[in-house]
């Protein structure tokens, strides 16, 4: 069976196309994700597709839309190689949920993701994926609802691991950190990407849900990403991590548009420049991409090779 065909058993569902970004963009603008804490509003513009571009070569975009083209249901599915426990599998993403407060709207979308998602091994464009899994903020009340067990035509899911993020706002202020015992911490020369593809492959192969091939495809698809731009940490003659600085800016803006007070207090600090954002104001970030730590060191060594690695990351990214 062929997706489209697939989508068209639930009337009012359907796959999106180029012709539609315009009004995904502006639904999203009306779909913030909102916590206890923060009321995160993730900006497309000007083309919704990129971002998912970037995530993989394949990718789905559903919509749920009303007689008059309005879009009231976004979520999408992207699919990649990856590795599972050292085997070569697909791995499938679900993600960019975003549904209106219809109670119609939810309930059917719901049945027809469960569908999707029971019958996804009958579907010729999905019939590959392995497993599938999806991230979700813990305090996303809605999102948890909408997911929860026992709701008829819901899929079960199945908790993997918590995922925790974390914001680094300043470099710390007791200089550079030295390491010592035979490490080294540099930015990464145009000769070293061979390397460092063979050991993020090489970790990647060892997690549940790796990475397969992604080193070499992001360096081509991703705006601004560049070999220069990594940080290496090294033993000898071996990189044992590396991360790089980048920033979906082409892709993606987040705007928060409630700041916690804890965070706007250190744009206060005297003696200290933190530029912490306004409420409303498009975060200037970057994230710390490919942050991946050899199976060799040891958990004393990390915090201070990752801090030595965050002081080239900071000459690059200042405050």
């Amino acid at each position: 069976m062929r997706l489209d065909d697939f989508v068209a058993r639930y009337p009012g569902i359907r796959l999106a196309e180029p012709g539609d970004n315009a009004r995904i963009l502006d639904f999203f603008d009306r779909s913030p994700m909102e916590t206890r804490a923060t009321d995160v509003q993730y900006r497309r513009s000007p083309d919704f597709f990129k971002l998912l571009r970037f995530q993989a070569e394949r990718a789905h975009v559903f919509l749920a839309i009303d007689a008059s083209e309005e879009v009231h249901a976004v979520g999408t599915a992207t699919l990649r190689p990856g590795w599972a426990h050292g085997k070569p599998i697909t791995i499938g993403y679900l993600g960019d949920l975003r549904i209106g407060f219809d109670r119609k709207v939810i309930a059917h979308w719901r049945t027809f993701y469960g569908g999707l998602m029971a019958g996804a091994r009958e579907i010729e464009e999905l019939a590959d994926c392995g497993c599938w899994f999806t991230a979700i903020l813990d305090d996303n009340a809605l999102a948890r609802r909408s997911l929860a067990r026992g709701r008829t035509g819901a899929p079960v899911y199945v908790p993997l691991a918590p995922f925790t993020m974390r914001n680094v706002v300043a470099r710390l202020p007791l200089g550079r950190r030295t390491l010592r015992g035979g490490w080294n911490v540099r930015t990464a020369r145009p000769g070293d990407a061979n390397r460092i593809d063979a050991f993020f492959e090489g970790e990647n192969a060892r997690l549940s849900l790796g990475f397969r091939g992604e080193f070499s495809r992001r360096l081509r698809q991703w705006d601004g990403l560049a070999i220069t731009d990594f940080v290496i940490a090294e033993s000898g003659d071996a990189i044992m991590a590396c991360m790089a600085p980048w920033s979906p800016s082409a892709a993606k803006h987040t705007i928060v548009r409630h700041i916690p007070r804890t965070l706007r207090m250190l744009g206060v600090i005297p003696g200290r420049r933190i530029r912490i954002p306004s409420a409303g104001e498009p975060l200037r970030m970057a994230y710390l991409t490919h942050l991946t730590f050899g199976s060799g060191v040891t958990a004393a060594a990390r915090g201070d090779v990752f801090r030595s690695m965050l002081d080239h990351v900071f000459d690059r990214w200042p405050e």
